[in-house]
């Protein structure tokens, strides 16, 4: 079944240029357990040290712009999956990190005015993915998001690249 929507409450990392290193670090790179990648991820980001410690199960994660920067480091897309975000929303993801964040079924979605749209932390937001539109269900404001590929939606709609490969 696909999904229209995408529902869940807001966690703010609206820090630009993230790269990976920041996200998963470079040191750590010898674990692949998604529940021991878990608790390091953010653990090199100034002032979101505690974020991988955190129950962040059903969020949606608002970051900035060219999020993901950097190196290709599968750690960073799997330690989110293990915190089970439902999406990232930021204004721009660096072109390694979408591509492994998408074949891995994470959803990223590019919103270039995110800098602008009124959100505060556990706000409610609804991904109209149909329409392209972010609803902000506590503050009853919403902005436009860029349509996402149906080739993107098709390998998200699997759980992943692999899994979509499976239905061949």
């Amino acid at each position: 079944m696909r999904k229209e929507t995408i529902i869940g409450k807001v966690k703010l990392v609206r820090v630009d240029d993230i790269d990976t290193d920041q996200i998963f670090h470079q040191s750590l790179l010898t674990i692949h357990n998604p529940e021991e990648i878990k608790p390091h991820i953010f653990g090199n980001l100034e002032g979101f040290q505690d974020f991988g410690k955190e129950d962040n199960s059903n969020k949606i994660l608002v970051v900035g712009k060219n999020f993901g920067k950097g190196s290709t480091r599968q750690q960073a897309v799997t330690g989110f999956l293990a915190h089970k975000i439902k999406a990232i929303i930021g204004e721009s993801f660096g072109p390694i990190y979408y591509s492994n964040a998408v074949n891995a079924g994470l959803l990223l979605v590019e919103v270039p005015e995110i800098a602008s749209f009124d959100t505060d932390k556990d706000d409610e937001i609804e991904i109209d993915i149909n329409q392209s539109v972010i609803l902000n269900k506590t503050k009853y404001t919403q902005i436009t998001c860029r349509k996402i590929p149906q080739p993107v939606l098709d390998i998200m709609n699997a759980g992943g690249l692999l899994e979509l490969g499976e239905k061949f």
